[in-house]
């Protein structure tokens, strides 16, 4: 499981209050107690993903200036990085939605553990069931099929379009199959559409 790994966290935020508090809160997870580390510049967050493997990013979206995910994760050694922001006032959904996930500053330790744990059981499903696809898999290829966009696949399933990107090349990865067409016959062949639902 998960706390057999050595799974690495990034806060980055200069408030002291919110960073001690949810080093607090990751300290405090129940069977999980991953490595901490604490950045206080934009410098040193880049610094810190290119030089090593990161498995998650807890960031205030306004930290030092307005910092895209979308960059972060172009320089990151893991291309598996997932990136929470810190909720402190009321983000639009257009900037979260560039996000994994959030976490706002008045969630208790039961709901950032749910959302740590829950991003953390996705990659140990992927590497437990390396061939067999997972149901959400199964659900974005049925929209991928019947002709939906990420943005529109991401809306319907409540996900950022770079979650629903990251499940389509696990999809990709795991049955070899690069192409729409391709896709469309796997789907059809395994039962998760049938004809009658695809646009020809």
């Amino acid at each position: 499981m998960a706390s057999l790994k050595a799974y690495k966290i990034v806060i980055a935020e200069t408030a002291p209050v919110i960073l001690a508090g949810l080093v607090t809160c990751l300290k405090n997870l129940k069977d999980f107690h991953p490595s901490v580390i604490e950045v206080d510049s934009p410098e040193s967050l880049f610094e810190t993903v290119t030089a090593d493997m990161i498995d998650l990013i807890i960031v205030n979206p306004i930290f030092g200036g307005l910092l895209h995910p979308a960059e972060i994760r172009k320089t990151s050694l893991n291309p598996d990085i997932k990136i929470f922001a810190i909720e402190i006032s009321k983000l639009n959904r257009a900037t979260l939605s560039l996000y994994d996930n959030h976490f706002h500053v008045t969630d208790d330790l039961n709901e950032i553990s749910s959302k740590i744990m829950s991003a953390i059981h996705l990659e140990n499903e992927d590497l437990e069931e390396k061939e067999n696809l997972s149901s959400r898999e199964k659900e974005i290829i049925s929209y991928v099929v019947k002709g939906f966009t990420n943005h529109e696949i991401a809306d319907k399933l409540f996900l950022s379009v770079h979650t629903v990107m990251t499940h389509r090349r696990n999809i990709a990865r795991k049955l070899q199959i690069h192409s729409a067409t391709g896709l469309t016959i796997y789907a059809i062949v395994n039962k998760i559409v049938d004809l009658s639902e695809i646009k020809l």
